[in-house]
């Protein structure tokens, strides 16, 4: 007993003999205090823990951690002022401070703000659009148009496509017979090629010179390069706003633009940065708000402008064209100039306050060129301005600036162009003069209850024509129950007779109706009319309008019924006034050739889908959630209108299907291309299966869970309650093996598929060995 008492107090004695300096420290210690010491500590962030443990190095009474540590805890590398080393000491980081426990073996960062890395989210997380597809095919947009009585006429409209992963040719022009003149007017013709992926686009033929907001457009035969951002209708090309804030503690945030919620997601502790907050034109007000788990809520306010006429910082947009200017164009089949002729223009983002852009043109006997900025004064507006000189036989310069501002309270927008006498450029050489002075300004401004009043005056001067100044006000307002009520008044101030009003009320009701009434007077010459109309419903129908007044003095009264079907609409029209009674017969469509299949639909727009329904008829088919109509005898339905490059839902409802039938999908997300078709295929089947009641040779269910072979497909299930196996796959005559080993039998059975449908019940059959029914 003394011998155990005496080992226990030399136990005890020793912590003491250790801290006199007999022995050495502890191991996690060294024994020369300028020695480095690796430690592994629990780390808790501004009062919050991390669930990390993490290395640190002390020396001395200081701790050391490597940058990759740090930046694990959310700090940003470029801002502890340490470039270049791999370890740094906490004491040496403005804005950090640090409790080092070292019994728990533990420490307590209390870290600024500004020497963290924001959580970044963004206010518009649209998934990228998938790629797009084309179905190779044609199509053929038509309208036409019969005048009846004494002046006979019609008039063909046709639009020709064809499309394969090539790209588009397209053709299109009009047909006219009648008052003695059969005569067709080919208006553009032109093969498009576009690549999503580089946002390029190439196009052959007819086509329209590029232009900006200082420069004029021409119409021109020959070979055209450009960036086309509509090739991705998810990317935003202005500059969009940003907002940041803080944190205490992890919380839900929510995002309100000019008052309507935009935006809500949940944040961590720290600094926050929220990207993409979209949803204005001008200047406007975002205010977030971060609410804890406790219900407590901090709010800021920021104030945002956007203009959508910029380019978002390290945006470019381009366009380079060459051919033959044309001339004539609705007069002559192919009205184009010998000489050839090239223009190009050009935009890029600074940044998202500056925007410049340049243009230039060339051909014989004239050199243009300009270059242009738009400046954004912070949440002040944005200022333009441009500078073009022109060479050659045409020799001048064109100046232009201007100022807009957008806002909740009150918008204004002032642009002004001066050109001299000797400037010109590609439209001048088609005989449309160059504007010498143009002013504009107009001002605009929000009143209670919805309404609005606007003013703007107009400058105009041209060489040929007298000058015009021209001054005009409006005022909008929405009264009750949807009903809007607007006028404007305008005046000539160099022509003090030239002066008019209108005045218009309309109301718009929830099935389709909508009302009008206006009077206007001009140049001394009175009008008025009333009107009622009910559109066709987006899914098909019937649609009607009816109108009186006078134009003119000549008082006039017309009507007009139309049907909208899965083939196209038709109309019919009449009209009578006091030079007589007009009757006209009017119809529009598409033809499309797809899949091997011609059908009659609707008039297609930039983009379309095929939808097959695997030669089932009747099968209603949705756009976006509302039905468009029923696919025809040969299972097809064409949905006319879509977003070229972008995401459209297309579904098919099943409800009224059959039991026996088979849908493996029912919702399809197409991306067509522009003025191309895509297929939307839903192969719809019908099941070859019955349920078949099967028993043992005295006339009792076989065993629940007996394996089945269907010997024909090779499929295997089981049997379930009172015999009963659902087999699928079935062939006119099937045999099924049921059991393992010894206890194996065989069934034969014949199976027709009934003619109303439906899934039959067949037996109960007899399982043996030699096999049976």
């Amino acid at each position: 007993m003394r011998r155990a008492l005496t080992a226990l107090l030399l136990l005890a004695m020793a912590p003491l003999a250790r801290a006199d300096g007999a022995d050495p420290g502890p191991a996690s210690l060294p024994s020369d205090p300028a020695a480095p010491n690796e430690l592994y500590l629990e780390v808790t962030l501004n009062a919050e823990s991390t669930g990390l443990i993490l290395r640190f190095t002390q020396v001395g009474k200081g701790l050391r951690s490597s940058v990759a540590t740090l930046q694990q805890l959310g700090l940003d590398p470029a801002r502890l002022g340490a470039p270049g080393q791999a370890e740094v000491a906490l004491d040496a980081i403005p804005g950090l401070s640090y409790d080092y426990d070292a019994a728990r073996q533990s420490v307590s960062l209390q870290v600024a703000d500004d020497l963290r890395a924001p959580y970044r989210i963004s206010a518009r997380p649209a998934a990228r659009t998938p790629p797009s597809q084309v179905t190779p095919g044609a199509v053929l947009n038509y309208e036409a148009y019969a005048e009846l009585g004494q002046t006979r006429r019609a008039a063909l409209f046709n639009d020709v496509r064809y499309f394969n992963d090539s790209g588009v040719f397209s053709n299109t022009g009009t047909l006219n017979l009648g008052a003695g003149q059969r005569k067709y007017m080919r208006f553009d013709t032109f093969w498009s090629h576009a690549d999503p992926a580089t946002l390029q686009t190439w196009q052959v033929g007819d086509l329209i010179s590029s232009s900006l907001s200082w420069s004029r457009a021409v119409r021109v035969g020959g070979l055209q390069w450009r960036k086309n951002f509509q090739l991705r209708p998810d990317l935003l090309t202005f500059p969009v706003a940003s907002v940041d804030g803080t944190a205490l503690v992890p919380s839900s945030l929510s995002l309100y633009v000019n008052g309507v919620q935009q935006y809500s997601a949940s944040v961590p502790s720290g600094p926050f940065i929220l990207n993409q907050v979209a949803g204005i034109n001008g200047a406007g007000q975002a205010t977030i708000i971060t609410r804890d788990a406790l219900g407590r809520s901090v709010t800021a306010v920021l104030p945002l402008y956007v203009d959508t006429r910029m380019l978002a910082g390290g945006l470019s947009d381009y366009s380079v064209e060459a051919g033959a200017v044309r001339r004539d164009y609705g007069r002559r089949l192919f009205g184009y100039e010998r000489q050839l002729v090239a223009s190009a223009s050009g935009r890029h983002g600074v940044s998202d306050s500056v925007t410049i852009e340049g243009h230039a043109e060339l051909a014989a006997g004239l050199y243009q060129a300009g270059a242009g900025a738009l400046w954004r004064l912070g949440q002040a507006g944005v200022l333009n301005g441009s500078l073009s000189a022109s060479a050659g036989r045409s020799r001048g310069a064109q100046l232009g600036a201007g100022y807009q501002y957008l806002g909740p309270r009150f918008s204004v927008d002032v642009q002004g162009v001066r050109a001299s006498a000797g400037f010109g450029d590609l439209a001048s050489r088609d005989g449309s003069p160059v504007v010498r002075a143009a002013d504009r300004l107009t001002l605009s401004l929000p009143l209670p209850a919805g309404s609005s009043i606007s003013g703007s005056y107009i400058r105009y001067r041209t060489p040929g024509a007298p000058s015009s100044k021209i001054a005009t006000v409006g005022y909008a307002a929405t009264l009750f129950h949807g009903l809007f009520f607007s006028a404007s008044l305008f005046q000539d101030l160099r022509q003090r007779e030239k002066r008019g009003f209108y005045f218009g009320l309309s109301m718009a009701f929830d099935n389709n109706l909508a009302i009008s009434v206006n009077s206007s007077r001009q140049n001394g010459e009175s009008g008025r009319s009333a009107s009622a109309q009910r559109a066709a419903d987006f899914g098909g129908g019937f649609g009607w309008s009816m109108q009186a007044g006078t134009a003119g003095g000549n008082a006039y009264r017309q009507a007009q019924v139309e049907y909208l079907g899965n083939d196209g609409r038709v109309s019919a029209r009449t009209q009578n006034s006091r030079s007589g009674n007009v009757s006209s017969l009017g119809a529009a469509g598409a033809l499309v050739l797809m899949d091997g299949h011609l059908e009659a639909a609707r008039q297609v727009g930039n983009g379309y889908a095929l939808v097959s329904t695997g030669g089932v008829a009747n099968i209603p088919v949705l756009h976006e959630n509302r039905q468009i109509g029923v696919t025809g005898g040969s299972g097809y339905l064409l949905v006319p209108n879509l977003n070229p490059y972008g995401s459209n839902q297309i579904s098919i409802a099943t409800d009224e299907l059959g039991v026996d039938v088979r849908v493996p999908v029912t919702n399809i997300n197409v991306v067509p291309r522009q003025l191309a078709g895509v297929l939307a295929a839903f192969p719809i089947g019908r099941y070859s299966a019955a349920t078949v009641i099967v028993q043992d040779a005295d006339g009792k269910p076989l065993a629940m869970g007996s394996p089945v072979l269907h010997v024909q497909s090779g499929k295997r299930t089981v049997v379930g309650f009172d015999g009963i196996a659902f087999i699928d796959d079935l062939l006119e005559q099937n045999q099924l093996q049921i059991g393992e080993g010894d206890s194996a039998c065989t069934v034969h059975f014949a199976y027709a598929r009934p003619p109303a449908g439906g899934l039959p019940v067949i037996g109960p059959l007899h399982c043996s060995a030699g096999g049976g029914r």
